[in-house]
């Protein structure tokens, strides 16, 4: 869990950091330090770069089980397991941030580029070791929680797990393609035939989530539940997928696939959390941003889903339905609040950029909301978590 709450703190900072009244805290360097926290989660042969210097290589033989490479990519958390759900979604929101806000990363862009090459260099191979086959998980959870050790001195099982046409994962494939599509937009000017590669992975990836259905948790059993089991089904991850594919490619292909099943994946669902488990909210912003700023017209229903996701976090709205603790921060759940607070913050900052080159403002019910008043209210779940940090300090 501990992986996904890194990067989208990662991606607030990145748009903050560089702002001048942001209180006294150090913006640019929880950047920094938001980055060098994915060189530490890092698995595999490590770099000559790398940062975390006391970090060694680990996970070398991790595939052998069924005789392929599945060496590099991202531990969870304390742990040593690879789970492929979160690690995609991880990847995928990198690659979003970088996106987005790259321009004001300075000198942390090329460590954020590494971190998601580190990530996308390991979707790939387990995207093509194996015909009609994604390897999504390393590493069985209930055998290796009950050993806590370090990576590098790890004995515990490292057995690879698998969907396939016959034991299908629709929600982890899905999300491995947007993974996959996301970063080739990253790479499309500074790498090409690598970003070429991630696009073709990508499309490939999806087309085999879209062909054989089924949530990867009923596959897998045991060693996804409870861990990361898919909750929310997988609709929302083929809506997501192809929304990446679309923004990607600009393929025409995949705008009708999202105007043909996008009342069947959730189009019309109003969903008021945005995690590893469910990108409908998600999903919404990414679309609107077609509407907002091309207005095309099969893309103005994600648009106003995506003003009820924002509406519902903003006092005073008449939509209003969320909960903040008596400091301000977001609360939705007692357990990992801050994936949360801070996947909330990133739609917020993300939405009021896409207003800002379109008219600025939204509606929610009578009151206008502008773009300045997603920044500041992102601004201060931002500020709430780096008090909390320097607090326990």
């Amino acid at each position: 869990m501990e992986l996904i709450v890194a990067v989208v703190k990662f991606i607030a900072f990145s748009l903050l950091c560089f702002s001048t009244n942001a209180y006294t805290l150090d913006y640019a360097d929880a950047l920094e330090k938001s980055i060098i926290f994915f060189e530490a989660q890092r698995s595999g042969k490590l770099p000559a770069d790398q940062r975390v210097t006391w970090r060694g290589n680990s996970g070398l033989s991790d595939g052998a089980s069924y005789n392929v490479d599945l060496a590099g990519g991202y531990y969870d958390a304390g742990d040593n397991v690879k789970f492929g759900l979160p690690l995609a979604f991880t990847t995928t929101m990198l690659a979003w941030s970088v996106i987005e806000f790259g321009d004001l990363m300075h000198g942390q862009l090329q460590h954020a580029k590494a971190a998601i090459k580190w990530s996308t260099d390991y979707l790939i191979k387990a995207a093509t070791a194996t015909p009609n086959t994604l390897y999504v998980q390393v590493a069985d959870p209930n055998m290796d929680h009950r050993c806590w050790e370090r990576p590098e001195d790890m004995d515990t099982s490292r057995n690879a797990y698998r969907v396939t046409a016959q034991n299908p994962g629709s929600d982890v494939a899905a999300e491995t393609a947007a993974a996959l599509a996301a970063a080739s937009i990253v790479f499309k000017d500074s790498d090409a035939a690598y970003s070429a590669k991630l696009l073709q992975t990508a499309i490939r990836v999806f087309d085999f989530a879209d062909r054989y259905r089924g949530s990867y948790s009923d596959s897998l059993s045991s060693v996804a539940c409870p861990f990361y089991c898919s909750y929310s089904g997988y609709h929302d991850e083929l809506l997501w997928g192809a929304s990446w594919l679309h923004k990607a490619s600009a393929d025409a292909s995949y705008m009708a696939y999202i105007h043909t099943n996008g009342q069947t994946l959730g189009a019309e669902d109003d969903d008021y959390s945005f995690s590893w488990d469910d990108k409908r909210a998600g999903a919404k912003i990414l679309l609107s941003q077609g509407f907002l700023q091309n207005r095309i017209e099969d893309l103005q229903v994600y648009k106003a889903h995506a003003d009820n996701y924002i509406c519902s976090l903003i006092p005073g709205s008449p939509s209003f339905q969320a909960q903040y603790t008596p400091g301000g921060l977001l609360y939705k759940e007692s357990e990992s609040n801050l994936q949360y607070v801070t996947s909330a913050t990133f739609l917020l900052l993300t939405y009021a950029k896409y207003l800002k080159g379109n008219g600025g403002a939204t509606t929610c019910g009578s009151s206008t909301i502008t773009a300045e008043s997603l920044i500041s209210l992102a601004k201060k779940q931002v500020v709430a978590i780096k008090t909390r940090i320097y607090k326990k300090k």
